[in-house]
């Protein structure tokens, strides 16, 4: 039997704001996992080659990027939306719809949390790609797109 065909929740793969650049990750693989494969603290993050893993549950990892090897590992590719704030401006947009702290100080390069993102519950990566600040968004993939709408209508607000 064929692989059905995964079909992302928001509606538009990149979005250019200027100082935000919002872009769908929803298609890329991703693993809850629940032995320490990664040696990844509580609350932050580590990339290993071309994957991510990080902990905001004690006992619990996400893995996002190929299968993990070894371990009791489940694929959550499909209910699982993914979105990726970058830019200079990706933290004053996400201060508008988050109360978590993110300053460098409490939410530097790498630290991991789970919040509410515009009322969703909500795991937050900080995950800067070329020394740019940015944001990695995990949630449920029924709520993804009332996500990418409030994030777009802070967005034009700015």
């Amino acid at each position: 039997m064929a692989e059905p065909r995964f079909a992302s929740p928001i509606p538009a793969a990149v979005e250019d704001f200027g100082a935000v650049q919002l872009v769908d990750e929803s298609t890329r693989l991703k693993w809850r996992i629940w032995d320490n494969l990664f040696a990844v603290e509580l609350g932050r993050a580590g990339r290993f080659d071309s994957s991510l893993a990080f902990s905001v549950s004690p006992g619990e990892w996400i893995v996002l990027g190929d299968r993990p090897d070894g371990g009791e590992v489940v694929d959550i590719t499909h209910v699982r939306a993914a979105m990726r704030l970058t830019g200079p401006g990706a933290r004053a947009l996400l201060e508008r719809v988050c109360a978590l702290d993110l300053s460098d100080a409490m939410t530097p390069d790498l630290a991991a949390a789970r919040t509410l993102v515009a009322g969703v519950a909500t795991e937050l990566v900080r995950d800067d790609v070329e020394g740019e600040p940015s944001y990695l968004l995990l949630m449920s993939r029924s709520f993804a797109q009332s996500v990418h709408e409030r994030l777009v209508a802070v967005a034009q607000r700015s």
